[in-house]
């Protein structure tokens, strides 16, 4: 009988790499897999960095600005980088935690480890984000209207959705109405894809692990949902939060 667990994360959890470092060496997988394309690896690793500088620089010149025309008033500054938009893009161009820690304990373990998503929909994502994110009137637009978010709030409310919509009693309107809020990312087609891929890894004297994102560990109806289209297997499903 195969052996599968589904860990769920939250992305961009600043508390995240050594909570799912924990859950890994606690279940002791003989391969990985991970929510995440092989472009999105090499988009991040040839382009993070300088993107990061041309927003740190659009977000400078736009303070400078600012600080000209509030001269002599009460000051108002904060830290622009503390916006949730603003803090959301920085993070996007970095290589997330949950790549980190599973490459690092793939290599240390010597087990294979394979970024299984497709690679379209990041495509799509990232030239969006690099060509309509990154601009200077995007980033005057977040600055005007959008206020800096307490992170620590932000995650606590994450981690009470997560458990309540993963739980065996969860209400399936709620996660009905969750999902339609996601159909845009293409997460129907990609957990296709990702459950395809995970069925061709599959051996029955290897236990493995997948990482991705907790809402593809909700029981949606008629299987729309990564869990759903490998429930036959009666996957172990784990929430790293």
């Amino acid at each position: 009988m195969v052996s599968l667990t589904l860990v769920g994360t939250i992305h961009r959890n600043p508390n995240g790499l050594p909570r799912l470092m924990e859950t890994l060496e606690r279940e002791s997988p003989d391969i990985i897999t991970l929510e995440m394309s092989e472009y999105g690896v090499a988009f991040r690793e040839k382009n993070g960095f300088r993107l990061k500088e041309r927003l740190f620089s659009i977000v400078q010149g736009l303070q400078e600005k600012s600080a000209q025309k509030e001269r002599g008033k009460r000051d108002r500054s904060h830290n622009p980088l503390a916006i949730g938009p603003i803090r959301a893009i920085l993070l996007t161009l970095e290589l997330p935690f949950e790549f980190n820690a599973a490459k690092t304990y793939c290599e240390r373990k010597r087990i294979p480890f394979r970024c299984i998503d497709l690679s379209k929909y990041s495509r799509m994502k990232l030239k969006t984000l690099q060509k309509e994110m990154i601009t200077e009137d995007n980033v005057r637009k977040i600055l005007a209207f959008a206020a800096a978010l307490d992170p620590h709030e932000q995650l606590q409310q994450q981690r009470n959705l997560a458990r309540m919509l993963t739980s065996h009693d969860a209400d399936q309107l709620l996660i009905k109405t969750f999902l339609n809020g996601k159909s845009g990312d293409g997460i129907v087609h990609r957990n296709r894809y990702m459950s395809l891929r995970i069925r061709e890894l599959l051996n029955n004297d290897q236990k493995t692990l997948h990482v991705g994102g907790w809402e593809h560990l909700l029981d949606a109806p008629r299987g729309k949902t990564l869990y759903g289209l490998l429930k036959s297997l009666r996957p172990q499903r784990i929430l790293s939060l």
